[in-house]
């Protein structure tokens, strides 16, 4: 048996990552003043922001049956017998559905893995997934670490404004009251498979303790931690808490540095920054 991995771009794996470890990746859409474009593929994170802060409307959607069809006939085409195919989570997007009916399609055995929570949370899950696949793990055992590791996964970040998941309609009221604060920005957190307010923080500086805070807890209870910092337009800070967690955990270096997705990033907006610590050895 070969078991191959795939996940939806929702992840944000670096693409450096996912070739690295064989990942296949479904591109999400990005729908720019009607016209839908294929993430990675078409458009990028930053072209999304660009067009965020130009007031152009921009929207998502859920990979095309095409573009499933396709990631799961190449991983069939280079010898996969079965496949384990991870989907952000189902209560913020109907991908994982869509995943479903795909694996009803294919011609292989699919399983299908709602991982609860996005961006590297469901990245470092696929990674574990995969190294396990490459271990001579099966279908099951294979898509059983990918929960186990998406479940213990910690997924926190702060955004410039929430009116972009308030569009989206990715937060609850509560929430949302809190963007209207002057000076008041929110710490949120992907739990169960939904966006919680975590803390209420004033300023960028507190809200960047909060996540290195949020880091060294998650840290703490983790045998083999994987640490991710992401950013929307926000490269360089998020290049900044990196280092300074490498400075201060030497144990978790290399902290990975990427971009939010572009899907994600349409719906938390320029600006925002996130920290992800997985526990790569959960089972």
């Amino acid at each position: 048996m070969t078991v191959a991995v795939i996940a939806d771009s929702a992840a944000s794996l670096p693409p450096h990552v996912a070739e690295r470890w064989g990942i296949g990746v479904v591109p999400l859409q990005v729908v720019v003043d009607g016209a839908a474009r294929a993430e990675g593929v078409e458009i990028g994170a930053a072209e999304v922001v660009g067009h965020l802060r130009d007031g152009v409307d921009v929207s998502t959607s859920q990979p095309t049956p095409a573009a499933f069809d396709e990631a799961i006939a190449t991983a069939v085409a280079a010898g996969a017998s079965s496949i384990v195919l991870l989907a952000m989570s189902g209560a913020l997007s109907g991908t994982c559905d869509a995943a479903c009916a795909a694996g009803r399609r294919a011609a292989v055995p699919v399983e299908v893995v709602d991982t609860r929570t996005v961006a590297m949370a469901s990245g470092f899950a696929a990674i574990a997934a995969a190294r396990a696949a490459a271990g001579g793990a099966g279908t099951a055992e294979v898509a059983s670490v990918a929960r186990a590791v998406a479940a213990g996964t910690r997924c926190v970040f702060t955004v410039e404004s929430v009116d972009h998941l308030r569009r989206g309609g990715r937060v609850g009221p509560a929430v949302a009251a809190v963007g209207r604060v002057l000076g008041i920005r929110p710490v949120l957190e992907v739990r169960d498979g939904e966006v919680v307010l975590a803390s209420r923080v004033r300023g960028l500086a507190r809200a960047r303790a909060a996540l290195h805070a949020a880091v060294d807890d998650a840290v703490a209870g983790c045998a083999e931690p994987a640490v991710a910092v992401m950013g929307v337009g926000a490269r360089d800070q998020a290049a900044s808490v990196a280092a300074e967690v490498e400075a201060r955990l030497p144990a978790v270096a290399p902290v990975t540095v990427a971009e939010v997705s572009a899907v994600l990033a349409v719906h938390v907006g320029p600006g925002t920054l996130a920290a992800v610590v997985a526990d790569l050895s959960a089972r």
